[in-house]
């Protein structure tokens, strides 16, 4: 059978080449001309939405792009909200909110949906502190019930079930030690982009144009409090900045020592040096002790295994002394900001905290409900200052923010999710696999340095993307684990 020459060529320019990001180009062309229009946070999400609708045609490994898109899209302050409600007060939420990120993980629950019913497999969805999250669902539940803001508290409500789903993804959906190293990676680039943008806008002074992330120079503290000058990066908030380095930061420096190529690890000794910057910059002093504690802990457990713990501890403490002694002995703004300007921000903290266990004697089981705890607490407020109005916002302290909304049961269904993703993360510390056990051991620690930051500040935690993910990434670490350790022999 004779083939004509154009029958020959067009059979042959299959979409594993480069004509499918030809044929693409002018409608994408012409939609990214068309969303330039529009304001910068709908540009955002038409140009993630186009690409996710044009990549599923071609032929590559979604699950990967999307993956990789999941992760460099949490660290990004996007957002939109429905029914936007705007409040004199402040408030977690004022809509239903919907972040960047969920346009790829809604392309990831779609595979993964696909993948299930095309194969006539079952999903396998991790159950790990399943109960306890939905202890802590119902908890906000009956808050909202309770108080008189259900709308916001559905807000919330919302807020959190995307923050579940987004857990639940992770700590099921990465099986493969190619799909964790493919996660490491992303996470190293967030952790490199927002160390220079930090960086960037400390030298510069100035927000680099990332206004519509949030982004802010100028921070004042409170209103009758002094200004300070510090940097947000993309998270909106110099704080927010720092736990988002408290997260990643012990992971960089714990995955230093695996076994990786030269280049590898040139570019993630960098990628951390970046990070340290990027949190120094921020002038966060619980992000910098509770980093420093974290990392800490890392160093010491990694030279115990090579150096001893004695030699490697007096290396710890030379080391330290340096850093103390070229802080304490320069001009430095590390220096004025733990020593000198405080801008009563320290202070500020105590009457927060005296009116929260106010809330916590009137409303001890369930609380005053989610989204409503700055409004309720200026009925507690009985201190001189009058803080709440002074200083509007949550109170700094996880616990007792938590504790403040949905009472002591949603504060203990809490803990004990929290305390059952670190139990499903110590076998990986004991891991044979360098990777592995790095990964553990840097989740572990990032996770306790945003314990202990949080211990004096605040994270609005039901819409927190970057802890959730990293809670169910732990879980998922702690499966691959028991899927990689040998069998046991059977007893005779």
């Amino acid at each position: 059978m004779t083939i004509s020459w154009a029958e020959k060529h067009l059979t042959s320019l299959r979409f594993d080449g480069l004509l499918w990001p030809l044929l693409v180009g002018i409608p994408v062309g012409l939609l990214f001309v068309s969303a330039t229009q529009l304001p910068h946070k709908w540009f955002l999400f038409v140009l993630f939405g186009s690409l996710i609708g044009i990549v599923s045609l071609a032929p590559i490994d979604r699950k990967a792009y999307y993956l990789r898109l999941l992760v460099l899209a949490l660290p990004l302050e996007v957002d939109l909200n429905l029914l936007f409600h705007p409040s004199s007060i402040y408030r977690s939420t004022y809509g239903f909110l919907i972040l960047l990120n969920y346009i790829p993980l809604a392309a990831l629950y779609l595979i993964w949906f696909l993948r299930c019913i095309a194969g006539k497999l079952p999903l396998h969805v991790s159950t790990r502190g399943l109960v306890s999250l939905c202890g802590l669902f119902a908890s906000g539940c009956i808050s909202v019930s309770l108080g008189n803001d259900w709308l916001f508290g559905a807000f919330d409500l919302f807020s959190l079930a995307m923050s579940v789903l987004l857990l639940l993804y992770a700590a099921s959906e990465i099986r493969e030690p190619r799909e964790l190293r493919l996660v490491l990676v992303a996470l190293m680039m967030t952790l490199a982009l927002e160390g220079t943008i930090a960086l960037g806008q400390y030298v510069t002074g100035s927000t680099l144009g990332l206004d519509f992330f949030g982004a802010s120079w100028k921070y004042s503290a409170a209103p009758g409090l002094a200004a300070l000058t510090r940097v947000s990066g993309t998270l909106g908030h110099p704080n927010s900045l720092a736990l988002f380095f408290d997260l990643l930061l012990p992971l960089g420096v714990s995955l230093l020592f695996c076994r990786t190529p030269r280049l590898p690890w040139y570019l993630l000794l960098t990628t951390v040096i970046l990070g340290t910057v990027g949190l120094a910059t921020s002038l966060s002093r619980g992000g910098m002790t509770s980093v420093g504690l974290a990392v800490t802990i890392i160093l010491l457990t990694h030279w115990r295994k090579r150096i001893g713990l004695i030699q490697g501890g007096m290396i710890l403490g030379t080391i330290a002394l340096l850093i103390i002694s070229l802080i304490l002995t320069t001009q430095n703004p590390i220096q004025e900001r733990f020593f000198q300007q405080d801008y009563g921000s320290a202070y500020g903290r105590v009457p927060h905290m005296r009116v929260a266990l106010r809330i916590l004697r009137d409303r001890p089981l369930f609380g005053v409900g989610m989204n409503r705890y700055t409004v309720a607490a200026q009925f507690y407020d009985y201190t001189p200052e009058r803080i709440i109005t002074a200083w509007e916002g949550p109170v700094h302290n996880l616990l007792l923010f938590i504790t403040g909304e949905i009472g002591l049961v949603g504060l203990a269904f809490f803990l004990l999710f929290f305390g059952t993703v670190i139990q499903s993360l110590l076998p990986a510390l004991r891991s044979s696999d360098p990777l592995i056990a790095s990964t553990g051991l840097g989740l572990l620690m990032g996770l306790l340095a945003y314990s202990v930051h949080t211990q004096i500040d605040y994270s609005h935690w039901t819409h927190w993307s970057i802890l959730w993910f990293l809670l169910g990434l732990a879980v998922g670490v702690g499966r691959l684990t028991s899927s990689a350790a040998p069998p046991q022999p059977e007893k005779s």
